[in-house]
């Protein structure tokens, strides 16, 4: 392979030979479309457009970059001449095939010029393709890299490589065969208390405990085996903290001594990365796309998915399945006169009062606004039911002190039990919805249950399992705002 550098692709070659040109292929020879150039521009792999002549007329940023050239200096160039000396006479023969139809495409290596003050030479692979114009014949060429790499040997280490790995922030340890660490840099010393000076630092040592056992059946045999592993583990700290690591561990021998073979026990390197503050907020981002934001309690699309779980288990196993919709009765009164930010105290107090009135096997959750949802299992008795619906009332209904203010709301409750021909989730929901608004229709602050095998005008509805429950010196079902006793 001849010496190239950035502005000189070696010996002058003559004027370079069309090998695509308008007598052999069909389209205009003109510039590349501006909208084209955008496409291209924006992928993030090498692409480069030759016009119908066979000279390249757009190379995207990716290209230019890789081929170490400006496109100035690219523009008007041929395949053949990107290419590396030895492919030149296969990559003409292959245009030709493209143009005569015997071929729909090929590959091909083209060759950058060294990096500046990186003394490596990189190899491109490429494909190539015709590309059509609108009367279906050949009008040019589209090259896309789909793999590049440096090609010879890497350069010798820089000196002071080894002082900028003990100081940096990752973690870097190596251990011998037999688990014990006879390296570990400032920070796996300083953060997870290696001790490699007085020869007792292993392993077991930094790896939490789940980690060390899935290290040794799984990464382990990986590595002696492949050479290399990356992936998550999470190490333990000196003072007894998870610390989660991204880790690439690679396996080698000491200077002079036989390869041991594939599987064989092998001392490894291991370096990590501390990603505490990365799953802190993958976990932050999960809670905000699970729970509401403002009572911490699980939002509908959370409960949805836990009824689906529910239901399935009680069609393979018989465990009893409730459903409860709760609607606040007298809330916007209080929105409305004291405003949104008294609402949000109230509508907190209400999450925290459903959460201890239900088991903590039930899951409390709010759907929006002023509903909450409740979701029971292994529950067999519905006055059992009756009696957590009753709980809740009571303690939703109890006076709620606001900024001075005494706050008296109360709740409506619809439920509806699964049964071995009622257990489908859309349907749960939307007969404990219907009882909900049953309920607030027949003065409020009372539950009624939904009963799948009762006709007629009630459409299901059972008032047997009506009961009201007025709030604290209130005729039958009262809601109102009391300002505080003198």
């Amino acid at each position: 392979m001849s010496e190239r550098d950035r502005g000189d692709r070696g010996p002058d070659r003559g004027p370079a030979r069309p090998v695509l040109d308008p007598s052999l292929v069909g389209g205009d020879p003109a510039a590349v479309p501006p909208l084209a150039a955008d496409v291209f521009d924006a992928m993030p792999v090498g692409v480069g457009l030759f016009g119908p002549d066979g000279r390249l007329r757009h190379a995207n940023p990716v290209l230019v970059d890789l081929l170490g050239a400006g496109l100035e200096a690219l523009r008007g160039r041929t395949l053949p001449e990107l290419v590396e000396d030895a492919e030149q006479g296969m990559v003409d023969e292959r245009l030709h095939e493209l143009v005569d139809g015997r071929i729909n495409a090929f590959e091909c290596r083209l060759v950058a010029s060294p990096a500046a003050g990186s003394g490596l030479s990189w190899l491109i692979r490429a494909h190539v393709a015709p590309a059509f114009g609108a009367a279906g014949a050949i009008d040019g060429l589209v090259l896309q890299v789909f793999e590049f790499g440096p090609a010879g040997a890497p350069p010798p280490l820089p000196a002071g490589l080894a002082e900028v790995l003990e100081e940096g922030s990752d973690f870097l340890l190596t251990a011998g065969p037999d688990g014990h660490l006879s390296y570990g840099n400032k920070s796996a010393r300083e953060v997870l208390g290696v001790r490699v000076l007085e020869g007792a630092a292993h392993l077991e040592d930094v790896l939490e405990s789940g980690s060390l056992e899935y290290y040794r059946e799984i990464v382990e045999p990986q590595v002696f085996s492949e050479g290399s592993w990356q992936g998550e583990l999470t190490f333990r700290s000196r003072e007894g903290r998870a610390v989660p690591v991204s880790a690439r561990i690679v396996a080698h021998r000491p200077t002079g001594s036989v390869d041991p073979g594939p599987g064989a026990p092998r001392s490894v390197s291991m370096f990590a990365r501390d990603i505490t503050e990365l799953k802190t907020a993958e976990r932050k981002l999960r809670q905000l796309a699970t729970h509401d934001y403002l009572t911490g309690l699980p939002n509908r699309l959370l409960l949805y998915d836990r009824l689906e779980h529910a239901l399935n288990r009680y069609v393979r196993y018989g465990t009893t399945v409730a459903l409860m919709f709760c609607d606040l009765d007298g809330f916007k009164p209080v929105n409305d006169h004291f405003g949104h930010h008294v609402g949000d105290i109230v509508l907190t107090e209400v999450a925290d009062r459903i959460h201890s009135a239900v088991r903590d096997t039930d899951t409390a959750a709010r759907l929006g606004g002023d509903e909450f949802g409740v979701l029971v299992e292994g529950i067999e008795d519905l006055e059992m039911l009756a009696m957590v619906a009753d709980r809740m009332i009571t303690a939703i209904s109890q006076p709620i002190r606001v900024e001075g203010t005494t706050v008296l709301i109360g709740v409506s409750v619809g439920m509806a039990m699964a049964t071995s021909e009622f257990h489908e989730a859309d349907a749960l929901v939307a007969a404990a919805d219907a009882a909900m608004y049953r309920a607030k229709a027949e003065g409020g602050n009372r539950f009624v249950m939904w009963d799948p095998d009762r006709e007629g005008p009630d459409d299901g509805l059972d008032p047997v399992h009506a009961r009201p429950q007025g709030p604290p010196d209130s005729p039958g079902f009262g809601v109102g705002l009391r300002p505080p006793s003198e």
